[in-house]
């Protein structure tokens, strides 16, 4: 009896085998008779055959996943371990080697989740390939300073399309969500070569900012003189022409004065003009010798030609 109940236990546990459980942020791929099915299973509580009749493999569909590449070279000491990481070295289109550290981001394809799972022995060893393969044909066609400092950016954005593309090509199984790469340097033999063309480079940088700030410095200044000139320029000639206009509107009035004084009285217009003109020279003589620090008298028995001589 007891022997019958054993065998009854171990069947139980046997087809137990076959009740699966799938967390809230997993789903299940089954795989009946080694052959998968295509629709994954949601989360909950599944009976399906025992093992080894069917198999199922949690994925996580929304992970995404990290993977690193590369190290930078740490400086020769003694102390150093043997197992550190060997660094990625990749040669530029002009000669130069730089040591690259990559990280790639990517989560599990849910159309190719049958590739990534069952499709190679290990497809994160694939994609490691595709990504140093894709990195050392962009860094063979570009040159050591696009790469060190001035292109990283645009880089990373071919670099992203590229894998990318290549991954969809050869159905790895795996969405690409980013990749950049984090550092590019120099070896260190000619890291000190590399940061003196840095520095110079900075030099320059400044250099040029330094200019360019005093060379719109100075031109603010100029165009300030040059507005505050044509301003007095344009205030003198206001005024000039203002005191032109009222010499020539007085010079009018007193022509009218001079014909109204000869129709009305029994001058000529020649007399009438000669006698304005020699008052006009009494109040200028007036004005003139009241300002003076000399007077000069004049016997009032002869007479004096108070005309001034034309110029």
């Amino acid at each position: 009896m007891k022997r019958y109940l054993l065998l009854f236990a171990a069947l139980l546990v046997y087809l137990a085998s076959g009740v699966h459980i799938i967390p809230a942020n997993e789903q299940a791929v089954v795989r009946r008779f080694g052959r998968v099915i295509q629709s994954p299973l949601s989360s909950g509580l599944h009976v399906d055959l025992p093992w080894p009749l069917a198999r199922i493999d949690r994925v996580n569909f929304n992970e995404i996943r990290t993977l690193s590449l590369g190290d930078l070279e740490a400086d020769s000491s003694f102390l150093q371990p043997t197992s550190a990481a060997r660094p990625l070295s990749y040669l530029t289109g002009d000669k130069n080697l730089l040591l690259l550290r990559i990280t790639v981001q990517y989560r599990i394809s849910r159309d190719q989740v049958g590739e990534w799972l069952y499709g190679s022995i290990s497809p994160l060893e694939r994609l490691q390939g595709l990504v140093e393969t894709t990195v050392a044909d962009l860094v063979s066609r570009s040159g050591v300073d696009f790469v060190h400092t001035q292109g990283l950016a645009e880089l990373n954005n071919r670099l992203l399309r590229d894998v990318r593309e290549q991954a969809d090509a050869q159905r790895i199984g795996c969405e690409v969500e980013q990749v950049t790469v984090d550092r590019a340097d120099p070896p260190a033999r000619v890291k000190a070569d590399f940061l003196d063309v840095s520095n110079a480079r900075a030099d320059m940088s400044r250099s040029i900012q330094d200019a360019r700030t005093y060379a719109e410095q100075k031109l603010a200044e100029s165009q300030a003189d040059a507005g505050r000139s044509i301003d007095a320029a344009e205030r003198d000639s206001r005024s000039k022409v203002s005191a032109a206009k009222g010499s020539a509107d007085r010079f009018t009035t007193l022509i009218g004065q001079i014909r109204r004084d000869a129709q009305t009285s029994d001058r000529t217009y020649a007399d009438a003009r000669q006698l304005t003109v020699n008052r006009l020279t009494i109040e200028s003589l007036r004005d003139a010798l009241s300002k003076s620090k000399l007077k000069v008298v004049l016997d009032g028995k002869r007479p004096v030609d108070l005309t001034l001589p034309k110029q």
